[in-house]
């Protein structure tokens, strides 16, 4: 993402790119039933394997962009992502250790403001919406699998700022300057995941979306209230929007006519294309457009697409491995592959 269109930080980046718990031993004296032979088979709890994406931290365990590059940028959006990964797998472990390294670097605290810095480790006054409601949302839920009331009271201090502060005409806008003291302008639509908050009021922006054509406006300029398209799309942006559309009950058949020929005729899709020609202006893919691109076939009862999306993108690791893929594809690719509801 570009700051002002955060997620697609790695659109343009070619794939190529607790202790398990266990009954006390049986004295030897003692002969144990069948029954009671299965009670005391261990659980097996999910864990994220101890190399996974070990190129990408560093020694602290803070997330550069590439693979053994720790000159590259350590983003807010690594850390979220990461945490909704650990989340998932149910890793306590590696949260709690995430979670501290989001409160010894990443908050920064103005008073009764809570931010969470965009970046670190270089000069950055601003958040991102997007990457605080997905921190927010992945904390709230990781209080209630692992009990740790903390993460929760943390989230509340991360949407409790933003719904105070960080708007502009009434509406909540893409970042704040904690420096300069002054909200963005303007609202990306892609921006508007699930979680956000319902009092952000995010929908009314959606719903006035002009479907008419195939691809959507970028972002929604509140001061002068108008919807802003570039001449160059990223399929992911557009696939956010359609999914944030069909969340809140709004379809979006041109686009989703469009998208479903696409993948009939080509198998793939593209990293950026005409708005005007509907032809791409790219020949790299993105395993984080995949991601969201079998997100949105599943919303929309594609199923079989869906899984067509997964092979595709195995096919690309398979065909370039992952060495330098930047970490918002690399752990979409995870996120995909290791979540059983998909």
């Amino acid at each position: 993402m570009r700051k002002w269109l955060l997620p697609v930080m790695g659109v343009a980046m070619l794939a190529a790119c607790s202790e398990e718990a266990s009954e006390p031993s049986p004295q030897p004296d003692e002969q144990q039933t069948p029954e009671a032979e299965e009670q005391e088979q261990p659980v097996e709890q999910k864990a994220v394997p101890e190399d996974f994406a070990e190129a990408y931290f560093d020694e602290n365990k803070f997330i550069h962009a590439y693979p053994s590059a720790p000159d590259s940028q350590y983003l807010s959006e690594s850390i979220g992502l990461y945490m909704e990964y650990l989340v998932m797998m149910e890793d306590e472990e590696k949260f709690a250790e995430q979670y501290e390294n989001l409160m010894d670097e990443f908050v920064v605290e103005e008073g009764d403001n809570f931010f969470i810095n965009w970046l670190i480790f270089e000069d950055a006054t601003v958040n991102a919406l997007i990457d605080d409601i997905r921190i927010a949302a992945a904390l709230r839920e990781a209080d209630q699998l692992f009990g740790q009331p903390e993460y929760s009271e943390t989230a509340d201090r991360i949407i409790e700022t933003i719904s105070r502060i960080q708007t502009n005409n009434d509406y909540t806008v893409d970042y704040y300057d904690w420096e300069v003291e002054f909200p963005a302008q303007r609202v990306t639509l892609s921006y508007l995941i699930d979680d956000v908050p319902k009092d952000m009021n995010a929908d009314r922006v959606l719903e006035n979306v002009d479907t008419d054509e195939v691809f959507f406006p970028e972002y929604f300029d509140v001061v002068e209230e108008v919807y802003v398209k570039g001449d160059v799309i990223h399929p992911i942006d557009q696939l956010l929007i359609a999914i944030n559309r069909e969340r809140i009950g709004l379809s979006s058949e041109r686009f989703e006519e469009w998208l479903k020929m696409e993948w009939q005729e080509e198998g793939r899709l593209y990293g950026r294309y005409d708005r005007e020609t509907l032809q791409p202006t790219v020949t790299y893919e993105s395993l984080a457009m995949y991601f969201f691109l079998n997100e949105y076939f599943l919303i929309i009862g594609e199923e079989q697409a869906a899984e067509e999306v997964k092979v595709r993108a195995t096919e690309m690791i398979e065909e370039n491995g992952e060495g330098e893929t930047h970490f918002f594809d690399f752990i979409h690719y995870h996120l995909m592959m290791e979540d059983e509801t998909k």
